[in-house]
């Protein structure tokens, strides 16, 4: 889980969360959600907006999470990130 507190008025929002988990030695499932405003999950404050297969290291994962966050201008973190290779 993301060590970021989303139910924190302090950060700033919107803000992205993500987590990924490998599946294959060169493929992660990725699911990242933007979250518009502080809450918990549970009415609505976030929205996926991506759930899917992608190839690419450990590295190649990153950089798409970031690219994803400047695309869709929000704030991102590393404890924003979960991030299971193993």
């Amino acid at each position: 889980m993301p060590k970021t507190d989303y139910t924190d008025q302090e950060i700033s929002f919107p803000r992205l969360e993500a987590r990924v988990h490998k599946t294959d030695d060169d493929a992660f499932h990725m699911r990242i959600w933007i979250w518009d405003r502080p809450g918990d999950g549970g009415s609505g404050e976030r929205r996926e907006i991506m759930n899917g297969k992608r190839a690419g290291s450990y590295a190649d994962i990153t950089d798409m999470i970031y690219a994803c966050a400047r695309e869709h201008s929000v704030a991102v973190g590393p404890d924003d990130n979960t991030i299971d290779d193993h």
